[in-house]
């Protein structure tokens, strides 16, 4: 390596070191019904807020068969048998290094089911105390290695885990997004063996933040809500239940008051797609669904996930507003956004738009859920800034970016933007090929699902490296106080 590239990784290093971090109870997950989205697809996305200096992988799990007797283990002492057969799926696992599982976080199995797990939730100290989390029970890191292997739909994806939760415990307050290309679930695991799930209505989207929103479920609508059987008795046994406009409501019961944090990304995602209904950043409680103002298309999701409240008086980029939470972080360690349309075969999966490192300086890029590789790029383990990673490629023209948004950020940002309006619009000519594909020959439609995310992502990889080198040069030579005449804009073919 030559003496440029030593100064140029150990000033990136330090960058990154400079970054704000964030605890992983940070997430905010997005789930929007068919019918309330531009192009009639369910989306569902979430942010992982682990951290401004977390690499993340992205990989293929293959279908395996297994022995009986043999079994999943967590680092905490969780344990199940594994499946007979498990399916193929998609994740995005932490690299080894980090030391604390899993952590897949999001994928699309084989079958067809795409979920995201998980956006944390704390869980009311009156409830820990009757029905306390499970030390040893599933957490966050294991809940995708373990459903997606098993589910052929997302309603079974509720089920499965369900169960799971009441015969083993939950180690963690958690919500989890599922999805198939018929309808999408929303599911809260609310205590130590207790859950609540209810079908994602197709009109109607919701946002996310790091507490639990169901309000109140009809527990004999099981078409479009499953719940434990004692997700309501538990409480009312011990007093402990609460009610809102008259009834039962489950967020009130069994989660804590909601933090500032938590309310401004509640807030912030209902003004985002619904300003017309003037949600209030201090209504008392608010509704987990709503009816946004006009379809919600993808790229509309991609601006979510960057969103820091602009053009408010919440804008977290004035100094007023500094140390607020928004839903674009630099914490965040990859963003993604699932697609499910009811067009896709069972072979194509989904389409993940996946954003390495934060949003806001970074671009989503679409893998199909059937492939059975992913760029080597992807797989580059370690914790250090490496060039050779899709992660520290990304995340590190970031960093420079975010040292002046309005100087060195907005050219990157406009680029990636437009760079992103190309491929969705290129993807429904993509997506005909791969229909047409699957029919008459399936294992043609897998080779060239793969060669196309490969594909793609090389070609961002490259572009994002000549950006960076542009802009490397341009904070070194404008950068410490130095009167900028002109903002930054990249140049690349």
């Amino acid at each position: 390596m030559s003496k440029k590239n030593n100064l140029l990784k150990g000033l990136m290093t330090l960058l990154l070191s400079l970054s704000v971090s964030v605890n992983v109870f940070a997430c905010t997950g997005v789930v929007v019904g068919k019918n309330a989205t531009e192009d009639g697809s369910i989306i569902m996305g979430r942010t992982e807020d682990i951290g401004a200096a977390y690499n993340k992988n992205f990989v293929v799990v293959p279908a395996t068969t297994y022995k009986k007797g043999e079994m999943f283990e967590d680092l905490n002492g969780f344990k199940i048998e594994q499946p007979a057969k498990a399916y193929k799926y998609t994740m995005l696992p932490d690299v080894e290094e980090h030391e604390d599982g899993i952590y897949a976080a999001a994928g699309i199995n084989e079958q067809g089911v795409a979920m995201t797990a998980t956006v944390s939730a704390a869980v009311n100290d009156a409830i820990k105390a009757i029905d306390p989390l499970v030390e040893n029970g599933i957490r966050e890191a294991a809940i995708p290695s373990v459903v997606l292997p098993r589910v052929k739909t997302a309603r079974e994806g509720v089920k499965v885990l369900g169960e799971i939760v009441e015969q083993y415990g939950s180690a963690e307050g958690n919500i989890i997004l599922f999805a198939d290309n018929e309808e999408a679930w929303y599911m809260e695991i609310l205590s130590g063996h207790q859950w609540a799930a209810v079908k994602v209505p197709d009109d109607m989207y919701a946002v996310i933040p790091n507490a639990f929103m169901l309000g109140y479920v009809d527990l004999n609508d099981t078409e479009n809500v499953m719940a434990s059987k004692d997700v309501i008795n538990m409480p009312a046994q011990h007093g402990l239940v609460k009610n809102y406009e008259g009834k039962f409501h489950l967020a009130l019961t069994y989660g804590p008051e909601m933090s500032e944090g938590n309310r401004l990304r509640a807030w912030g995602g209902q003004h985002f797609f619904s300003a017309s209904q003037e949600v209030a950043l201090d209504t008392p409680v608010f509704d987990l669904f709503m009816k946004a103002d006009d379809k919600i298309s993808v790229d509309e999701v991609m601006d979510l996930q960057r969103y820091r409240y602009e053009g408010t008086e919440n804008d977290v980029n004035l100094p007023e507003n500094k140390g607020k939470r928004a839903i674009g972080t630099e914490g965040q360690a990859e963003c993604h956004i699932i697609q499910m349309k009811e067009s896709y075969p069972k072979e194509v999966g989904g389409l993940m738009w996946m954003a390495m490192g934060n949003a806001e300086h970074a671009v989503y890029l679409p893998t199909f859920g059937g492939i059975t590789d992913t760029h080597e790029a992807y797989k580059i383990p370690g914790v250090n800034y490496n060039e050779a990673s899709a992660y520290w490629t990304f995340r590190g023209l970031s960093t420079l970016a975010e040292l002046d948004r309005v100087n060195f950020g907005k050219g990157v940002r406009d680029y990636w933007k437009q760079y992103e309006l190309n491929l969705i619009k290129a993807q429904a000519q993509v997506d005909q090929k791969v229909i047409e594909l699957v029919k008459t020959d399936k294992t043609a439609a897998a080779t060239y699902m793969t060669e196309q995310g490969i594909n793609t992502a090389e070609g961002a990889l490259t572009k994002a490296k000549e950006i960076h080198s542009q802009l490397y040069t341009f904070v070194a030579k404008h950068g410490g106080g130095r009167t900028i005449k002109a903002p930054f804009v990249p140049v690349v073919e």
